[in-house]
Formats: C-alpha cells, sequence, structure tokens
C-alpha cells in the first residue's frame, strides 16, 4: 500500500513536470524498501529555511549541472520558477554569467561550484561569506540544496535511464547551458 502511494506522488511529479521518472519505478520494482529509502531526498530537499530562493536555487543548479544536462536541470529550473526565483537569474545561472546572477545567487553558485571542486581555500572564503550574510542555517539549507540535487541525476544514471541531454528552457525560453 505505501509503494503504491508513493509511486502515486510520482506520477503525479511526471505529470507536473512532464518528467520521465522510469528510474523510480524500476528502484521501486527493484525493492521497495529501496523506494522507502530513496523517498528521504525529498525531505532533505524540502529544507530552505535561511538562504533567498535565489541562492537555493543557485546551489541546487549548480549540483544538478554537475550530474546532469538535460530533464534534472530542467524539474531544478521548473521548482525555481514556482518559488518566485526570475527568470533572468535562472538564465544567468544555466549560462554561468556570475554578473547577472546577482549577489544572492552568485554567492551561492561560487560556493557551490568552489565546494564541488574541493577548492577549499575559496570553498572557506566563499562559506565564511554565506555564513556572514545567512548565518548557519542558510549555509546548512544551501548545503543540502547542492547536496540532494545531485542524487536524482545521478541514481537515474546509475540505473541505466539517463540516456541524452536535451534542451533548458527558462520563462518559455531555451537556454544555452554552461555546465
Amino acid at each position: 500500500m505505501l509503494t503504491w502511494l508513493m509511486l502515486s506522488a510520482v506520477r503525479r511529479l511526471e505529470r507536473r513536470y512532464d518528467y520521465d521518472a522510469s528510474y523510480i519505478r524500476a528502484l521501486a520494482a527493484a525493492s521497495p524498501k529501496a523506494l522507502m529509502a530513496f523517498s528521504g531526498v525529498g525531505r532533505l530537499q524540502g529544507f530552505r529555511e535561511g538562504a533567498p530562493p535565489e541562492a537555493i536555487a543557485a546551489a541546487a543548479l549548480a549540483g544538478t549541472l554537475n550530474e546532469d544536462c538535460g530533464p534534472c536541470t530542467q524539474i531544478v529550473v521548473r521548482q525555481a520558477e514556482e518559488r518566485g526565483v526570475p527568470p533572468a537569474i535562472l538564465a544567468a545561472i544555466l549560462s554561468g554569467d556570475g554578473e547577472a546572477m546577482g549577489p544572492d545567487a552568485g554567492l551561492a553558485f561560487g560556493f557551490a561550484r568552489a565546494s564541488l571542486a574541493r577548492d577549499l581555500e575559496s570553498s572557506e572564503d566563499l562559506r565564511d561569506e554565506v555564513v556572514a550574510r545567512w548565518g548557519r542555517k542558510g549555509l546548512a539549507a544551501i548545503a543540502l540544496a547542492l547536496a540532494t540535487a545531485r542524487v536524482y541525476p545521478t541514481v537515474k544514471y546509475a540505473l541505466g535511464y539517463g540516456k541524452a541531454c536535451s534542451k533548458v528552457t527558462v520563462g518559455g525560453r531555451a537556454i544555452a547551458v554552461r555546465a
């Protein structure tokens, strides 16, 4: 029964975002317990307290772009649009235009990229700036956004469902993504 409810939520996600979540159904078919464990990522992803939506979106997109070049990136964009992140900021993040990102998204994106690159010096300086601007709670939100955004495409590709890149649209306009 619980598996059925979770798969029902997957179908709603697919309809809402025009997204193929076959890999999640494959995970459930392999093991309902695996699906239950995977559902915990969504709870982690839901923590957005302490930092502005633009910063959370920038961190999530940095993480997703590190792993994906299409559908998973698109869903992160759509979710950010729903949270009110302006299309111009999302387009700037996707194209890597630091100046056009604005100060909040620019800081979070730079911090996320430095963290992903294990650039200890840069990430330490940027972490200090994140904490000064949004506190430890904001840092936690950005860290979780970065980490959870990587899980979905990683699982998708590991299960054999990541096949091709696709265009990403923001506000109905195709954007050239610079990963």
